[in-house]
């Protein structure tokens, strides 16, 4: 290690340095610098009681010459640990891309960790045998290490240098799960590229910056990162041009990333640098060549890859097949959707995502499996060989999230769209009981990019905001002894019937039976029936038997009873005072309950419930209404909601009208006897 820290000293880098109130300035950030000081210095992020705190983050990325061009990301951590969940923190497995001419590499790996002892700092080094290297898939392995001696109250510091002979610079994290009380991270770029770099600009905490903040040799622009609908409209952002030249921040007490629920990944809103290649360079510093500078390029040099259009022109494979389950009678339409089923049956997804085939369609076609491109690609390969119009979808993933700029690493996902008589379907294949127009939530993400065989392309809505819906009816009858029972039906649609699906398509009579109780006391229910359960069908249904025992209060010669019942909503499972990432509904939806309830003889109706219609911004709304005719009551909620995504700013205003509905479930119908 010693020659690298020697090295990198001699770069100059520019280094931003952010105020902030600080940790104790005497800390020694060197390795093997650990003092009585690292046991005592405090975050001032007191959001959580964090399992660890990085006393020291650092990262420094340099490219060196020789036979071959590479790159060394030295890494440097010290990390106190806090409570037993922090122990986690004593491991560490650092994955290692192998494939083709970018295998990445450890060099200089040391540890130590450190424990204060009547007042002394006592160390324990790292050793060999604490060290493991695994094989994870062709295209990675792991090598991990774990600290000797680590308690509650430990500090562990470890450093290492990860190689590669890659031009292409990994995303540089600024933020982590846990505070930061000393960052540093710096970049020394290579001449022979020309970089283009811009701070997430949907990182929740920010560090602002621009070109002049470096020195000379960097220029900046402004950029609008793509659309994004979660925060409402397009995000302008500096992007950095850089080449040969060094950038670097260092600061100090970075706040946790802190995880909130249904936030769609929090992976999105971290603070980091994004790198992307822009051109490459002569020796004498001309720009040589200029890589992908629009998503129209971008689709375009996909397309032309051996292992995307090439590789659907492929056919004789499937030929006999694709003739057997086609006949002359058929439509496009028909056709498609045989196709599709067949295609669904043949290649089974093994999970993996990617825009390329990986060992060809036929190799994927003969083993029964492949990744998300195998058998996507070799859907609309089978589709335009059978003579429909059928063309790609290059995606970005949901873990992928949405790009900020033009790059191939843009998509990592692809699926099919055909058009039959003007309208365009999208299918995805991956996916058992995916139906048109309906393609899995992982593959529902931003927008996706149709390529054409001539290489145009244009953008293409991935939803059309078509709701799922839930709708129960329960016809019940109150007896005196206050049971409730009676007969229930259950419709569920788009994608609450293809998550119950997958959910339940092994299930046995009393799992589903458990499904339908969901945890809710008292309530028992038989002979279930369930219409369409493996199929790709619009709905869903079920059908059963209900009991309801202990659903009536009785106070005195009144009867007291929830008029939604086991369909109520309870709890309001947003509670969070604030938030700072949007809420991610994952799609528009509308949940109703009928309820019929049949009261005994001798008794009559106090009072009910007001019926009500509470609206969230014109974005959603809870209509709620009771009624009594011949001894029933009915009761009939319709909780609507025609977005996906509650933004921050509209979370209050959600969190209350949620709270509202809760509160308006919890009313009673009061019976008394006659």
């Amino acid at each position: 290690m010693k020659k690298l820290i020697i090295a990198l000293s001699l770069i100059s880098f520019y280094i931003i340095n952010v105020a902030a109130q600080g940790a104790d300035e005497e800390l020694n950030l060197d390795f093997k610098g650990v003092s009585v000081l690292d046991f005592s210095v405090e975050t001032v992020d007191k959001s959580n009681d964090f399992d660890a705190v990085y006393v020291l983050n650092r990262e420094l990325i340099k490219f060196y010459p020789g036979a071959k061009f590479g790159q060394m990301r030295i890494v440097h951590k010290r990390i106190r640990i806090e409570n037993q969940d922090g122990l986690e923190y004593a491991t560490e497995q650092i994955s290692l891309y192998q494939k083709g001419n970018a295998k990445e590499y450890v060099v200089d790996l040391e540890g130590v960790t450190y424990n204060l002892i009547d007042g002394k700092v006592e160390s324990s080094e790292l050793g060999k045998d604490a060290i493991f290297d695994k094989d994870i898939n062709e295209f990675y392995k792991s090598k991990s290490f774990t600290m000797p001696d680590v308690k509650v109250g430990s500090v562990i510091e470890y450093t290492y240098t990860i190689g590669s002979d890659t031009a292409y610079i990994d995303d540089l994290y600024l933020q982590y799960e846990i505070p930061i009380l000393n960052l540093e991270a710096g970049i020394l770029f290579p001449r022979q590229f020309v970089y283009n770099v811009v701070f997430n600009p949907r990182a929740v905490y920010k560090v602002a910056f621009n070109a002049s903040d470096f020195g000379e040799g960097i220029s900046g622009s402004k950029i609008t990162a793509e659309e994004d609908e979660e925060f409402g409209s397009d995000i302008e952002t500096e992007q950095l041009r850089i080449s040969g030249k060094s950038i670097g921040i260092a600061t100090k007490n970075i706040p946790a990333l802190a995880a909130e629920p249904m936030s769609g990944g929090a992976q999105r809103y971290r603070a980091k640098l994004i790198m992307n290649i822009a051109a490459t360079r002569f020796t004498n510093g001309q720009v040589s060549k200029e890589y992908a500078s629009s998503w129209r390029d971008v689709a375009k040099t996909i397309y032309d890859s051996d292992r995307f259009g090439s590789a659907i022109k492929k056919s004789s494979f499937y030929k006999k097949d694709l003739e057997s389950i086609l006949d002359d009678t058929m439509g496009d339409l028909k056709k498609t959707e045989v196709i599709y089923e067949f295609v669904k049956s043949k290649v089974k997804w093994n999970g993996r995502y990617g825009v390329f085939t990986r060992d060809g369609l036929k190799s994927a076609y003969k083993d029964g499996s492949g990744s998300v491109a195998d058998v996507n690609l070799l859907l609309v390969s089978m589709l335009k060989k059978a003579g429909v119009n059928a063309n790609p979808v290059l995606v970005s993933s949901d873990d992928n999230g949405v790009p900020i700029f033009p790059t191939r690493e843009g998509f990592d996902y692809v699926i099919v769209q055909v058009i039959i008589n003007g309208e365009k379907i999208l299918l995805d294949a991956t996916e058992k009981f995916a139906r048109p127009n309906l393609i899995p939530l992982r593959a529902a993400n931003w927008k996706g990019r149709v390529v054409q065989e001539n290489g145009a392309s244009d953008w293409v809505k991935l939803t059309e905001n078509q709701k799922s819906q839930e709708i129960v009816l329960l016809n019940l009858s109150l007896d005196e002894e206050g049971l409730i029972a009676g007969k229930a039906k259950k419709r569920l649609s788009q994608y609450m019937a293809l998550r119950s699906r997958n959910e339940n398509q092994n299930a046995n009579q009393e799992d589903i039976e458990e499904y339908l109780v969901n945890d809710n006391v008292g309530l028992q229910v038989a002979d279930v029936k369930v219409d369409d359960m493996n199929s790709t069908n619009e709905y869903l249904n079920y059908s059963f038997d209900v009991v309801y025992k202990d659903a009536v209060d009785e106070i005195g010669d009144k009867l007291y009873i929830t008029p939604l019942l086991f369909e109520a909503n309870e709890e309001n499972p947003f509670s969070l005072p604030r938030r700072n990432l949007p809420l991610d509904l994952s799609y528009p939806l509308e949940v109703k309950t009928i309820v019929n309830l049949a009261i005994p003889d001798g008794y009559e109706v106090e009072s009910m419930p007001q019926s009500v219609n509470y609206v969230y911004l014109n974005k959603g709304y809870y209509k709620y209404i009771t009624k009594i005719s011949n001894n029933i009551i009915t009761t009939v909620a319709t909780f609507n909601m025609d977005t996906s995504v509650v933004l921050s700013i509209d979370y209050k205003a959600f969190r209350d009208f949620y709270a509202s509905v809760v509160e308006k479930d919890a009313e009673k119908i009061v019976l008394k006897k006659i």
